[in-house]
């Protein structure tokens, strides 16, 4: 029995069914933000569109069929993993985020708030997957090289164990963790309501 519990480990947190037909654990991480790309490439040439038909509307269809060519190529490369588009992919959603900012402002002002908080959170989602760029384990897994994860000195009654958001190596007290307690890299809940729940009852 102890020689099959092997094959059932999982990073902590994780559905087990997550990693079925992956071969890392930020491999859905980098499909969702290929898809936000994707969706802020076309805002981005929607702005570039506006701009360039008031500012220089003559050479609108050159600018605009180099920019969307550009986005194309950058999109099918940050799909690949390509290096050179590791930076590019967050700068291109930054700016997205940008837009949605200055949107929800002009909402807010407007008196407009459902659609003001709409891109709000639209805002607040793009700047996570900007970040998620600066986290050592997606850079590694995007470039596919080794990870070196530090020897953290652990105290007594102390564990590692992996935040269930951005797998974010940790040390934790097991129990002293409550649903409160946030990973001090993604800011996401350690433990959930339910489970910190279940186990208060017990």
């Amino acid at each position: 029995m102890a020689g099959d519990r092997g094959d059932d480990l999982v990073v902590a947190g994780m559905r087990p069914q997550s990693f079925g037909t992956t071969s890392s654990p930020y491999d859905p991480v980098h499909r969702g933000t290929t898809f936000i790309l994707f969706i802020d490439s076309l805002i981005v040439l929607f702005v570039i569109y506006t701009l360039v038909q008031a500012l220089l509307p003559s050479g609108l269809e050159a600018v605009l069929g180099l920019a969307a060519a550009l986005l194309t190529m950058n999109w099918l490369g940050y799909r690949k993993k390509a290096t050179i588009c590791y930076w590019i992919a967050p700068l291109i959603i930054g700016l997205a985020a940008l837009f949605f900012l200055g949107e929800a402002l002009l909402m807010l002002y407007v008196g407009n708030y459902l659609f003001a908080f709409l891109m709000i959170w639209a805002c607040f989602g793009s700047v996570r997957r900007v970040m998620t760029h600066f986290h050592p384990g997606f850079k590694h897994a995007y470039h596919n090289t080794t990870e070196i994860i530090p020897d953290l000195p652990l105290e007594s009654g102390e564990m590692y164990a992996a935040c269930p958001t951005c797998l974010a190596v940790l040390a934790i007290r097991p129990g002293m963790l409550h649903s409160s307690d946030r990973c001090p890299h993604c800011q996401n809940q350690l433990v959930s309501d339910n489970l910190a729940a279940k186990y208060e009852q017990e």
